[in-house]
């Protein structure tokens, strides 16, 4: 469940103590097409400042772009997996994340 504190009015601000589960629930509602704008946004950018340089929104509306390779470009990634390669590429680690195994990174990407 996403934090009651998570307001889209406020301002948005890096959470030191995001589990897992709740990044997974955040890019879950980013990517749904019913999320309004407002909420969207704040979710994206919560998840940027916690994660810096995971640039979520590319992952999630150009996949192809973020992993710099065309063949990406109708993947479909669920959140858990989206999760997963933002936490790979900015060498962070959740509480409660899994370990479970991805597709490289492209070499273009790093």
């Amino acid at each position: 469940m996403i934090r009651p504190e998570f307001d889209p009015k406020s301002e948005p601000r890096a959470i030191h103590d995001l589990r897992y589960e709740e990044l997974v629930e955040m890019i879950d509602v980013i990517s749904d097409p019913d999320t309004d704008e407002e909420t969207g946004g704040y979710l994206e950018r919560t998840i940027e400042l916690t994660l810096p340089g995971a640039n979520v929104a590319d992952l999630i509306l150009f996949p192809d772009d973020w992993f710099q390779d065309d063949s990406m470009h109708d993947v479909d990634l669920s959140p858990a997996e989206m999760a997963a390669y933002l936490l790979a590429w900015t060498g962070k680690s959740l509480p409660g994340s899994e370990k479970i195994t991805l597709p490289k990174i492209p070499d273009s990407k790093r």
